[in-house]
C-alpha cells in the first residue's frame, strides 16, 4: 500500500473529511488532497502529528509493521471512535442495546447516561488528540 492510500483509509474509516484532518493538522486541506494522491510526500513533522492524531506509529503510515512486514489496515486496532460511535447509534436500536445489557431492557434515564458518557469518551480523543498535536502534554 502506498502512503496515499494509507492515510485515506484511515481518514475515511474514521469518517473525517480532509477539511478536518487539514484543520487538525494546520496545513491545507489541497495538501491533505495531494498526500492521499500520491502527488506530494508529508515532512517529518506532518508524519509525526498524522501518527499522533491516528494513534499510531510511523511504520503503519508506510504500510510496515514493526516486524518490517507489509500491514494490512483492514484489521486495524486503533478505530475506538468509530466503535464508540458504532455504540452510539446502537442505542436507538432495541435489539442491538439490550445484547449490549445481557439481553435486559434499558431504561430510558440509562440510555442517556450511557449515550452522554460515550459521546464525552469521543470528545475526550479528540481534545487529547488535538493537544498532542499542539505540543501539549494531556495527562
Amino acid at each position: 500500500m502506498t502512503f496515499g492510500s494509507i492515510l485515506f483509509h484511515l481518514r475515511t474509516s474514521r469518517q473525517i473529511t480532509q477539511a478536518e484532518l487539514a484543520a487538525q493538522l494546520n496545513i491545507s486541506k489541497s495538501l491533505i488532497s495531494m498526500y492521499e494522491r500520491n502527488q506530494r510526500k508529508p515532512s517529518f513533522d506532518i508524519l509525526k502529528k498524522i501518527s499522533i492524531f491516528f494513534n499510531i506509529d510511523m511504520n503503519t503510515l508506510h504500510g510496515v509493521n514493526s516486524n518490517n512486514q507489509p500491514q494490512n489496515l483492514n484489521t486495524n486496532n486503533y478505530d475506538i471512535q468509530s466503535k464508540i460511535q458504532s455504540l452510539l447509534n446502537d442505542l436507538n436500536d432495541k435489539t442491538a442495546i439490550n445484547f449490549y445489557n445481557g439481553g435486559v431492557i434499558m431504561d430510558d434515564e440509562t440510555k442517556e447516561l450511557l449515550r452522554i458518557s460515550l459521546e464525552s469518551s469521543i470528545k475526550l480523543a479528540q481534545s487529547r488528540a488535538k493537544h498532542h498535536l499542539d505540543g501539549k502534554n494531556s495527562q
